[in-house]
């Protein structure tokens, strides 16, 4: 096994453990919810959210990170497109990163000694790594709606937050 692979494999696998926390970990967006508390979303999980018990009740803020009840809840078409570009390039890349673990761990030596099987593996990591990208680029788009407006100011549109810093 060559320096270069077992780089190539340790490289893989910390992009992809960074991949799974940042898709994971609701903390893209921070907004003041009701003037009370902070909200952060993320694509589809969500942390200090409102919640309406009856058709006419005060919202009460629900102290706690979750994701949508479903995937039709999550308040954006471009939120659910992230959520699912995302998730089918973290999950190629975390797969890229094991098989390259297994390579460079002697497991399934063969995969790397012939260049068809390493560009086959490279092409993958560059595809996932595409697909994240553009579920960070569609995300953005739906900044409009209504949860982030109630969090961040009427201001917030696409590609801008509008959310103002007071700290």
């Amino acid at each position: 096994m060559t320096v270069l692979c077992v780089l190539w494999a340790t490289l893989s696998t910390v992009a992809s453990i960074l991949a799974c926390s940042g898709f994971y970990l609701p903390y893209w967006i921070q907004g003041r919810l009701l003037g009370k508390a902070d909200a952060y979303f993320s694509s589809f999980r969500r942390c200090n959210y409102p919640r309406i018990r009856a058709p006419n009740a005060t919202p009460e803020i629900v102290y706690e990170c979750a994701r949508y009840s479903s995937f039709w809840d999550i308040p954006s078409a471009w939120w659910q497109a992230s959520t699912v570009t995302m998730g089918i390039g973290v999950a190629i890349a975390v797969i890229g990163a094991l098989t390259l673990l297994a390579a460079a761990s002697s497991f399934l030596p063969h995969i790397l000694r012939t260049p068809k099987h390493t560009r086959i593996l490279g092409s993958l990591q560059l595809f996932a790594a595409a697909m994240i990208c553009g579920g960070l680029v569609m995300y953005p788009i739906g900044w409009d709606n209504r949860e982030v407006r109630e969090s961040c100011g009427k201001g917030a549109n696409v590609y801008n937050l509008g959310c103002e810093r007071t700290r």
